[in-house]
């Protein structure tokens, strides 16, 4: 599996809760969350470190 991993992310209608059920999950694999980046209201890029 690679070192780091970029996963872009739309919060929609549910919110910082369907993220976090995302970050719970590449936990669960092995990964970090490294840094969020907001692109708009609800457009995100998440980069997770092994």
């Amino acid at each position: 599996m690679p070192e780091y991993l970029v996963e872009h992310f739309d919060t929609g209608p549910d919110g910082l809760k369907s993220m976090q059920a995302l970050i719970n999950e590449k936990a669960a694999e092995g990964y970090t969350l490294v840094q969020p980046v907001p692109r708009n209201a609800y457009n995100w890029v998440l980069f997770f470190k092994r």
